[in-house]
């Protein structure tokens, strides 16, 4: 008989409702949020993971089997922090009224005690009630909550079995963005987190490694050498982004990519842009007109401008223009010459920008976005004489840095090729963007490979007596430099709404840009580097919470550096089956970062490119791949990664895996990984985790929910995995559908509906069908996971009209 163990808090409820509202709310917040240090993709809000994780480390102090002990300190803990609540008015400013009266009502109440049955579930749901609260971002850095949560996790750790004085250890394998990782440290655990992708390690060392330990003079120091960085970029860089000659400053460039019209007899040169629009603001309406002169096999350009009257062309005010047309001359990749009305097809497009290498440095530059020397409003003029000359000069220096090599023969702009693996997400080798510095302008190139310069100047120059300061500095600036590609380079738009430029990485993916915003990264706007710099040490100060410093290892999930049963909890997200090639999006980093940080940490910049080959994905096949990871290599890599979460967990301890996918065959993949590995799923709760106008959603109906899956190891001996556990088929099949009848009130409840309620009976339905070792059938055959999953699908579409879903 395996041994019983208190259920967890996870276990057994959840208020994901409220939780769901916190994780939406926290995808708008920015300043001092972990997403503005870097991107990566898929990162869990802080809120869900926070909550998940006080959850899984805390007992339920209602079970028969929770410790008294535990009862007793949480019930002294919970009333104080109630006291504190009502009479400090620690709560949040979101704090709604009911929110409010329950706290209010408890500490009216008086203390709760432990041993006092009628007491047990009031206790409970004060838990739960905290954890929902804590979830809120207005709470994350309050010291009542941050206290009150350390001293919750240590209780259970002790009650528990933990040594007095030592703290759970939270292991996360996946650890991608950090969310995990950070969020354990905040509720009070130990972490030890890996990933195989050094971005992701890069990220998770400043979160759990260098911020813990050095807080706030961490931040301090990555301001000073970072403004060191600005003014010496501003030395060198100012003759490439003049100032207008009435004293006005550039803040962005807008080009287009050009094809040549192969029209009969016509030839002109035709701009590539999507829209005619430069600013669709309630208060400026500017935008841009085409001029064709066909004789001369031309087009020319002025800027008109709406005022109450209409349209007008901005230079000739008197001239009024009717009806103007705001459609470019691009559609779908399709080309519209304005002087003969000859569409080029999207094919010949291709191949005439993949003959220039995506046309970047031939493309023509078609406005300039300006800041007046007296005003705040942005101003709107085509080029002049000297944004051909500057960008000539930069164009000449590129070309002269190209040619030279470092010391250790690495070529300062990019030279690594894009592989074609992942041509479905990335699909600019198609026009001729075969390397990673294509996707550059000259000037881009040029300005980027001197930040990188500059900050493996400033690593070498703020050598301090303490080597291991100095490089978490050095690792926050060449981050800074990674974070700043995104918004400087040629596939970054013009955004007409906002009036600025917008980051590449808008979706999860690379693809073509007709027209590009180029930002004057020396001017106080949006693609500034001092903004990037601000933006990312707003988060170094918001985390200086005084956190117990974690650590971070490059290392594969399927071969895990802890020993056998000594984690107390894991909790991860791993790769979603094929929804995000992270490994091939990140090289568009990693070509940078290998430049400033190879020598700060040589281990994980050692290759050509990141780690691909283990990474835990499936590649979406085309004509072009060779790769041969597809849905086998995912179930299998994914069994044995779970199998080592398996194996390092403490016959006592938890899993919870979160998952997201709208498609069967994913989560068949990983629920078979789960199963295989060892691990009975002991609950499973959906929480919202995204936000409803995310582009990738617009149109299409994906899952708004993050699925939590509750796991306990199905232990025999340490480190080994029960196997005399069989399954009859005929009374998993009769247990199934009143779990799910049971299930769905509670979803509807909570707000729960469509693909996200479908997908999340499938935790409720596993709990039957994974606490056995194998189901077997009468005849003794095993029942596949797959044949049990149409069962599942039957019980949820039968049962689910009843609740409206």
């Amino acid at each position: 008989m395996i041994q019983k163990y208190p259920k967890r808090l996870i276990e057994v409820d959840l208020p994901i409702k409220r939780i769901s509202a916190h994780a939406r709310r926290e995808k708008s917040i920015r300043h001092g949020h972990i997403s503005t240090l870097h991107i990566w993709w898929a990162r869990r809000p802080l809120a869900a993971c926070r909550a998940v994780i006080c959850a899984s480390l805390w007992p339920d102090p209602a079970d028969p089997l929770c410790p008294q002990d535990f009862r007793d300190k949480a019930a002294e803990i919970i009333s104080n922090f109630a006291r504190a609540a009502v009479n400090q008015k620690v709560l949040g400013e979101s704090c709604d009224h009911e929110t409010w009266i329950k706290w209010q009502t408890l500490a009216q109440r008086g203390a709760l005690d432990g041993r006092n049955q009628s007491h047990l579930n009031i206790l409970r749901f004060s838990l739960l009630d905290f954890i929902a609260d804590f979830a809120n971002w207005d709470n994350s850095t309050v010291q009542e909550y941050l206290d009150t949560s350390r001293t919750l996790t240590q209780a259970a750790h002790e009650a528990l079995g933990g040594e007095v004085g030592t703290r759970p250890l939270v292991v996360d394998p996946f650890a991608g963005g950090g969310s995990i990782p950070l969020e354990a440290l905040r509720t009070g655990a130990d972490v030890f987190a890996s990933d195989l992708n050094p971005l992701p390690v890069l990220l998770n060392k400043i979160l759990i490694e260098y911020i813990p330990q050095y807080g706030i003079k961490l931040a301090n120091e990555v301001r000073r050498w970072g403004e060191w960085i600005i003014r010496e970029s501003n030395k060198e860089l100012s003759q490439f982004y003049p100032n207008d000659p009435d004293g006005a400053t550039p803040i962005a460039y807008l080009w287009a990519r050009t094809i040549r019209c192969e029209g009969p007899g016509c030839g002109a040169e035709v701009p590539l842009i999507r829209s005619l629009w430069l600013a669709n603001k309630s208060n400026q309406a500017v935008a841009l007109q085409i001029l064709p002169v066909p004789l001369e096999r031309r087009l020319d350009f002025q800027i008109i401008v709406k005022d109450r009257i209409g349209w007008k062309s901005q230079d000739s005010p008197t001239i009024r223009i009717a009806n103007p047309k705001f459609d470019g001359t691009v559609k779908r990749g399709s080309a519209t010459c304005p002087c003969c009305g000859y569409t080029t097809s999207v094919g010949r497009v291709r191949e005439q920008l993949k003959d220039r290498r995506g046309g970047a440095d031939d493309a023509r530059l078609f406005c300039v976005v300006t800041l007046p020397k007296d005003g705040n409003q942005r101003a709107y003029r085509t080029p002049i004489s000297s944004d051909a000359e500057a960008f000539a000069r930069a164009c000449a220096s590129t070309e002269q840095l190209k040619a030279v090599r470092t010391t250790n023969l690495d070529v300062a702009i990019p030279d690594e090729e894009i592989p074609a693996t992942e041509l479905r997400r990335i699909s600019v080798p198609i026009y001729g963007m075969t390397t990673w510095g294509d996707l550059f302008s000259a000037r881009q190139a040029l300005a980027i490979s001197t930040l990188v310069r500059l900050s493996a100047r400033a690593a070498e120059e703020l050598r301090t007596p303490d080597a291991a300061f100095s490089d978490a500095v050095a690792t926050v600036l060449g981050i800074a430099v990674s974070r700043f590609t995104d918004i400087c380079n040629a596939l970054c738009m013009w955004e007409t709404s906002k009036t600025q430029v917008r980051h590449m990485f808008t979706r999860q993916a690379i693809g073509m840009l007709w027209d590009y915003a180029e930002p004057n990264i020396l001017a106080d706007a949006a693609g500034n580097f001092s903004v990037t710099l601000n933006t990312m040490i707003e988060v170094l100060k918001h985390e200086a919470i005084d956190l117990p410093r974690g650590y971070v290892e490059q290392a594969s999930a399927t071969a895990q550096l802890m020993p056998e049963a000594s984690v107390h909890a894991v909790i991860t997200d791993p790769p979603y089956y094929d929804a995000v090639p992270y490994a091939h999006l990140s090289d568009f980093f990693y070509v940078w970062l290998k430049r400033s940080l190879r020598l700060i940490h040589p281990d994980l910049f050692s290759e050509n490119e990141a780690p691909k080959a283990d990474e835990i994905v499936v590649d979406r096949p085309h004509e072009l791949s060779k790769s041969t990871k597809g849905l086998v290599f995912y179930e299998r890599e994914l069994t044995k990664a779970f199998a080592e979460s398996r194996r390092v967990l403490r016959p006592d301890g938890i899993a919870t895996i979160v998952f997201a996918s709208k498609t069967t065959a994913s989560w068949e993949a990983i629920l078979n990984a789960v199963v295989e590995a060892g691990l009975v799923i002991t609950g499973s709760w959906p929480i919202d985790t995204e936000m409803e106008t995310r582009v990738a959603a617009q149109g299409q109906a994906r899952l708004a929910s993050s699925v939590h899956l509750v796991c306990r190891p199905r232990t025999g001996t340490i480190g080994s995995v029960r196997a005399d556990e069989i399954g009859d088929w005929r009374d998993v099949l009769h247990e199934l559908p009143g779990r799910i009848h049971e299930w769905m009130p509670r979803l509807a409840s909570e707000g729960v509906v469509g693909a996200d309620a479908i997908f999340a009976c499938l935790g409720p339905a596993l709990e039957i069908f994974s606490r056995y070792v194998r189901v077997e059938k009468a005849s003794g055959a095993p029942v596949a996971l797959g044949e049990y999953l149409e069962h599942v699908w039957a019980a949820v579409a039968k049962e689910a009209p009843g609740h409206g879903l």
